[in-house]
């Protein structure tokens, strides 16, 4: 199944399914659905425009819309499921003319999704909560299990269909949603802002003026929208998604710090794409960042969450193993060159990759920066060696520190 056929159906299914099972959602409405429905779409405004506020008025071609489903979900929450596509389909329009500039099918599946995760939530939440317009009514106990189940079930099928387009799609067009769905502050900041939408949803009903207050909210909402891809920006190497030599550094020498302290072992390897120019001499520059993209991705795939994986420069990398023994480290080692060396890129091409590994034992205090530099003479030993290889060594015991006492 190809990612344009996932889009078409969740398309069709979004179109259709909400006026289908009417009368499996929400019925009545605490106010006139002529009211709740333009609200709804106001305050979806309202965010995209405060997003635009914190930003300086840029607009971004990757860019999660978080604040986007809040809406859909809070429409889920107080009014029929066919109020799902105007609401959800005026806020992704407007927010791509104020910006949010992405591919036009990619935007039209991004919708359909929380359509779709819009309908399960509003299915679930009449399960829950019944068809009672007020999500307070008495303690507000009963409305805030239904809300968080909603939420929940929001979020689960909206990741499973978004994962749908990142792995069904090309791996060089998706690395930006791939590197997107990996990291857990991105469910953490999308669960938030939805129970923003249903608790905006439960005020309308119990107390409409009050959702006044809910404006600062709203604001910071957004700035924490905004957070991650900044940080993303500063941390991560845009082309393979993997850490910015400076940042891997950093993180690596507080890993390797904390190693130090509990006696454990820590290795890092260098790691440099052999004969990289002619690869890129015969399938061209981009066809090169379409190698770069899937060897980042075989590097990923075959180390653990704990290690430190970050593109040094050029065609080269760095890998930080905390807890890495030296014999374990080289197996890593001949896993990672083996996966590259078994790739295929651009159809018919092949690379292959050589590598510098060095361990500290348990309990050896060594300079952060004396090691990379052993690395990279191991890496260079392995070039010397014929490339395609892994080469191990142990920093020179002339420039080892002292023992750790325990």
């Amino acid at each position: 199944m190809s990612v344009q056929a996932l889009i078409t159906a969740c398309l069709a299914a979004a179109l259709v399914l909400p006026l289908m099972l009417v009368s499996r959602g929400q019925i009545h409405s605490a106010h006139r659905e002529a009211l709740t429905g333009p609200m709804l779409i106001a305050l979806s405004v309202l965010n995209v425009e405060i997003g635009r506020f914190l930003e300086g008025g840029m607009g971004h071609s990757q860019r999660p819309h978080k604040a986007l489903s809040a809406w859909a979900f809070a429409a889920a929450l107080v009014l029929p499921t066919p109020w799902l596509l105007p609401v959800a389909g005026f806020s992704y329009l407007h927010a791509r003319w104020r910006g949010l500039r992405v591919p036009s099918w990619k935007w039209a599946g991004s919708a359909s999704y929380v359509v779709l995760a819009g309908l399960c939530a509003a299915l679930t939440a009449r399960a829950v909560h019944g068809t009672d317009p007020d999500w307070m009514l008495h303690d507000g106990g009963r409305g805030l299990s239904g809300v968080v189940a909603a939420a929940a079930v929001f979020l689960v099928v909206e990741t499973v269909l978004f994962h749908g387009s990142a792995y069904l799609n090309h791996a060089a067009d998706e690395q930006w949603l791939r590197r997107t769905l990996r990291t857990p502050s991105f469910y953490l900041t999308e669960a938030a802002v939805l129970l923003v939408g249903g608790l905006s949803a439960a005020i309308w009903t119990g107390g409409a003026w009050f959702l006044v207050l809910l404006a600062p909210v709203y604001g910071l909402a957004q700035r924490a929208v905004l957070h991650e891809p900044l940080r993303e920006r500063a941390e991560l190497d845009d082309k393979t998604g993997l850490l910015r030599f400076e940042s891997w550094r950093r993180l690596a020498v507080l890993a390797a710090q904390r190693c130090t302290t509990r006696r454990e072992p820590w290795s890092v390897i260098f790691a440099d794409l052999d004969h990289f120019k002619v690869f890129n001499d015969t399938f061209g520059h981009l066809g090169g960042d379409e190698a770069l993209v899937a060897i980042a991705e075989v590097l990923r795939g075959q180390l653990r969450s704990c290690d430190l994986v970050g593109r040094f420069g050029g065609e080269e990398f760095c890998v930080m193993l905390p807890r890495c023994s030296s014999e374990e480290a080289t197996e890593v080692a001949e896993r990672l060159r083996c996966a590259v060396a078994g790739m295929t890129v651009c159809g018919s091409g092949r690379v292959s990759m050589s590598l510098g590994v060095v361990t500290v034992d348990r309990g050896i205090v060594q300079e952060f920066v004396h090691v990379l530099a052993e690395a990279d003479r191991a890496l260079y030993d392995a070039k010397l060696g014929g490339r395609n290889r892994v080469h191990s060594r142990h920093p020179s015991l002339a420039d080892a520190g002292q023992p750790v006492l325990s």
